[in-house]
């Protein structure tokens, strides 16, 4: 399993290379957010941008996003004025993304355009964007669990705020994991953290985790919790704060990946070029885990999978424009693009259903197996 994993994750970086890329006659513009928010995300823009200066252009949306909607939108209409742009890839599909599109598409409606990890209800989103990308959030409810159960854990903690407790995916995994853990025997609490995007901002969300999470373990004395937030600027402290504690566990990142908040809460170094060699990351925060006897208490997935959402839709994007494929939305492209960013032949990828039994030909989810840091420590 490991070197099926490293080959997947050498293959994300190195996609561009092979991606039928034309003359410079067009332009994709990728919208991320900026470092503190998701640096994957900025640093997959950033190398597209590199690889291809002539062809991608790039641009984030503000950190305090939920309260700057319009500054978000903004942010991606200003490329519906360029008649050389063709494509338009937004990661993490922030609120403000939904009716950004739909505009561009009354305006420009040559454009392709690309939601990844959307943040808007599914039939907002889906209107909007002609294709949504998505890590499979309910499917991750279902392997959290089992990940606890392995562990042998008691009680499972799990950090949101009402923003994010109104996204439907959020809300069916948050519902799955209650179940399986209920049927497991393994006691579920919620816990209500600060919103990271509220006027007190990032530093109190995470100074809550920094404080909470001792204290849960000293409510809990002598059993083993696991914690788990749905906000990628907590993923860190809760890492630190785990990490510290005898009997705490984290199953998975929001978004999962050897990249998400990692290098920081194991004081790894990192440039970036350290993106392009995560089997090189697993290692290094396998060997900080061993330090710490942690190495049974942590897992994420081996393959950063927002990175290859962007590195996947530039691909497809390009296929798009070269005329390889004319349905907007051509279901065979997307899989066969998911697959050569994650360098398999097969992956786990559905299309999104709601709770009311409707499904979304255009929403894409992909899951992956989650990591045993045992196999990367040496």
């Amino acid at each position: 399993m490991k070197k099926l994993l490293c080959a997947m994750l050498s293959a994300v970086m190195l996609l561009a290379v092979a991606s039928p890329v034309l003359a410079a006659d067009y332009k994709i513009a990728i919208v991320t957010g900026t470092t503190s928010q998701g640096e994957e995300e900025f640093r997959a823009a950033e190398f597209l941008q590199n690889e291809y200066p002539d062809i991608v252009l790039t641009a984030t949306y503000p950190d305090n996003f939920s309260s700057e909607i319009e500054a978000t939108k903004a942010n991606i209409l200003q490329f519906a004025f360029d008649p050389d742009v063709k494509a338009i890839i937004m990661c993490q599909a922030v609120p403000g993304c939904a009716p950004a599109f739909q505009e561009i598409k009354e305006m420009r409606p040559d454009i392709l355009l690309i939601a990844a990890v959307p943040q808007e209800a599914a039939a907002t989103i889906t209107a909007a964007a002609d294709v949504v990308l998505y890590s499979d959030e309910p499917a991750q409810g279902t392997q959290i669990v089992d990940t606890l159960k392995n562990w042998g854990v008691d009680v499972f903690i799990h950090y949101s705020f009402p923003r994010h407790m109104a996204m439907e995916t959020i809300v069916a995994r948050h519902k799955i994991m209650e179940e399986a853990c209920a049927e497991a025997g393994i006691e579920f609490i919620d816990r209500t953290a600060p919103d990271p995007t509220a006027e007190a901002g990032p530093t109190a969300s995470q100074q809550f985790i920094l404080e909470n999470v001792p204290a849960v373990m000293a409510e809990f004395e002598g059993k083993k919790v696991a914690f788990y937030t749905t906000n990628c600027g907590m993923q860190e402290p809760l890492q630190v704060a785990v990490l510290a504690q005898e009997n705490a566990y984290y199953p998975l990142p929001c978004c999962p990946s050897p990249y998400h908040a990692f290098p920081a809460s194991m004081e790894i170094g990192v440039d970036e070029n350290s993106y392009g060699d995560p089997e090189a990351m697993l290692e290094q925060i396998a060997a900080v885990l061993a330090a710490k006897d942690a190495l049974g208490r942590f897992s994420t997935w081996a393959l950063p999978v927002n990175m290859a959402f962007i590195q996947g839709a530039f691909e497809y994007a390009t296929k798009f424009i070269a005329g390889e494929f004319t349905d907007r939305n051509d279901a065979e492209q997307v899989y066969a693009t998911l697959c050569d960013a994650a360098g398999v032949e097969n992956l786990d990828v559905g299309t999104y259903v709601d709770a009311n039994g409707h499904e979304y030909d255009n929403y894409y989810m992909v899951l992956l197996p989650a990591v045993d840091f045992h196999d990367y420590a040496k």
